[in-house]
């Protein structure tokens, strides 16, 4: 199943597969960073003489199949260390513009004569000389590393990183046992043995001896006089080492291997004497298929007194724990991916220009894709905005909507509420009318109690005002100018006392009310008195809005003259405190045509003459 080629828009350097190629068989891995943490997505070992994998060609073709397959991401090539060379030097202070050029001539030094380009790399060490500087310097020529490329046809594809399995060694170790500063790590490979020792967490020496597993297959092959593929058998399956199978011969050339790696080890440590005194705190980490030969480490704890340990599992690192023999190809992974604390890259200069312009080109993509989703995502937003205003205007409108329809419901049950109304007000205007007419004849009964006085007529106003005015004599008629002055002065116990009968009142006639006329047999001055306390009394009672004497010019001649003294009758009108029956439903309505809260009420019909009734009663 082919990968989707979006994931070639993915940030730079975040897959990568690594090419481990080795004589026997060709390990691939593919690694992915997402957001800081690393994942081991593929891995697959490729066996040459299985496959019948022969020439470069057939090499090429299936490698590059594989590498279609995972998505064609870039690649990190991982050179056999015999081709290059690693290791600490020296240099004395000095700025950083000449250190490049310091190191250049030490690899020149190094390398020797050649036809070929130096390729190297460098890395800064701490150190604890004071006047000198150290850096961790991995070189090769540069013919080596073309060579590899072409032969493995990946020429043409995009290679990010080209390192050493030494400075791959060091990255899967550190990652897998972060903890470890000081360690002695073996690869027994196929046809080399990878030595590299570690100090302080750093690479301090890494070379390399044409002796591999090949080696214990080929001295099988002299003693047993068998095939190569028998031989391999043999070593994988049969403890020649100790035990009834154990063969002296053999253990001999295990014995060589052990004395060439105990040879460098040792030149290393004289060189080095302050790591020498020390040395016991090294443990020796074996990596690679030649371990998997029957009771080779445990002859080489007990018999050659070396302290070896297996690969780490990993369990105290963040990091995944790639299968065994993939330790190489998971180190050149994490050095590629940026991982590495001591990364050397070996990437020719065409190659290195040319993966500048690819990542270059990538970022300028990915940044096209994440401006692309951004404004995509701005775009779905607004019409998310938009749309939810449109959806609160359509609900404000429907509410605006269902408000005037309750408004205009309400109206119609308003106006249908205002002419039933309507119907019964003169009702309730007449019951009301009565209530007061019998309180006013009983505030009246109650008026003339301790008075020496009676009313010769109460009367409402309605019938009293339809009755004709009196005809007066030409020498008795009230001037309009006094008419007026009568109408409009207030009642007050001083125009009483002072004789001013003419109290003030509306000058409309008929309204709601009472016309009382009554006699008061005393003195002048006793009955203005008793008058006046009369009013003042009814005055105060919340039923009448007006108690006041009626103007001499609205009088009516309607008491009966053998129960009165003339000069002693007085007539009172009492107006009623208007009532919500004297208004009807529509006048009471507010501004907005909604009726108000106060109730509607009505003017009382007007009454017959016959209404009118005539009360006589001597004291």
């Amino acid at each position: 199943m082919r990968f989707s080629n979006l994931t070639r828009l993915r940030p730079p350097i975040r897959r990568v597969a690594v090419v481990d190629p080795g004589n026997r068989s060709l390990k691939l891995l593919l690694a992915q960073s997402d957001f800081g943490r690393i994942h081991i997505r593929q891995e697959e070992l490729i066996d040459l003489k299985a496959e019948g994998l022969v020439s470069a060609e057939e090499i090429s073709t299936n490698l590059l199949g594989t590498l279609d397959l995972w998505g064609a991401p870039p690649i990190a090539l991982v050179l056999p260390q015999h081709l290059s060379t690693s290791q600490v030097i020296d240099v004395p202070l000095a700025p950083e513009s000449e250190i490049k050029k310091l190191i250049e001539d030490e690899t020149l030094r190094l390398g020797g004569v050649s036809e070929s380009r130096i390729v190297y790399d460098f890395v800064r060490i701490d150190t604890a000389a004071s006047s000198r500087q150290q850096f961790w310097v991995t070189l090769c020529q540069e013919g080596e590393i073309r060579d590899r490329i072409v032969r493995l046809g990946l020429d043409r594809e995009d290679i990010c990183d080209v390192t050493t399995t030494a400075n791959a060694l060091i990255a899967a170790y550190r990652a897998s046992a972060p903890d470890s500063s000081q360690a002695i790590l073996v690869h027994l490979g196929a046809q080399t043995t990878v030595l590299v020792i570690l100090l302080a967490g750093k690479g301090a020496f890494a070379t390399s001896f044409q002796m591999g597993g090949d080696f214990f297959t080929r001295a099988i092959m002299r003693d047993q006089n068998c095939s190569e593929e028998a031989a391999e058998t043999v070593k994988r399956k049969t403890n020649l080492l100790s035990g009834p199978e154990a063969d002296p011969q053999f253990i001999n050339t295990v014995e060589g291997w052990v004395a060439e790696l105990d040879r460098q080890l040792q030149d290393w440590f004289e060189r080095n004497p302050g790591a020498a005194a020390h040395r016991d705190h090294f443990q020796l980490v074996a990596s690679g298929g030649g371990f998997d030969q029957p009771g080779l480490t445990e002859y080489l704890q007990k018999r050659a007194g070396l302290n070896v340990h297996l690969w780490p599992t990993g369990k105290a690192s963040s990091f995944p724990q790639p299968s065994k023999g993939f330790e190489v190809a998971f180190g050149a992974a994490l050095q590629a991916l940026g991982y590495s604390e001591q990364p050397v890259s070996l990437l020719p200069e065409e190659h290195r220009i040319a993966w500048k312009k690819r990542v270059a080109r990538q970022r300028l993509e990915f940044a096209s894709l994440l401006l692309a989703m951004v404004c995509i995502l701005a775009f779905f937003l607004g019409t998310w905005y938009n749309l939810d205003l449109i959806k609160n205007k359509s609900s404000l409108l429907e509410k605006i909507k269902a408000g005037q329809d309750a408004v205009e419901a309400n109206e119609a049950l308003t106006s249908e509420f205002l002419a039933d109304y309507e119907t019964l007000r003169p009702f309730f205007a007449a019951q009301q009318n009565t209530l007061d007419t019998l309180k006013t004849l009983a505030l009246l009964q109650q008026s003339r109690s301790n008075r020496s006085c009676w009313y010769v007529l109460i009367a409402d106003q309605q019938s009293y005002f339809t009755q004709p005015l009196p005809i007066l004599s030409t020498t008795n008629k009230t001037s309009s100018t006094n008419v007026v002055a009568a109408s409009t002065a207030p009642l007050t116990l001083n125009n009483i006392f002072s004789g001013s009968w003419v109290m003030w009142t509306n000058i409309s006639l008929a309204k709601p009310g009472i016309i009382a006329e009554l006699c008061i047999p005393e003195e002048a001055e006793a009955a203005r008195r008793s008058l006046g306390q009369i009013v003042n009394e009814l005055q105060h009672h919340r039923l009448f809005s007006i108690a006041d004497l009626l103007p001499e010019d609205q009088r009516r001649a309607l008491a009966d003259p053998k129960v009165a003294i003339p000069d002693r009758e007085f007539v009172l009108r009492l107006d009623f405190n208007e009532t919500d029956f004297q208004k009807s439903g529509s006048s009471k309505r507010g501004p907005s045509g909604v009726p108000s809260r106060s109730p509607r009420r009505v003017r009382s019909p007007s009454s017959t003459p016959e209404n009118a009734v005539n009360f006589s009663q001597g004291k």
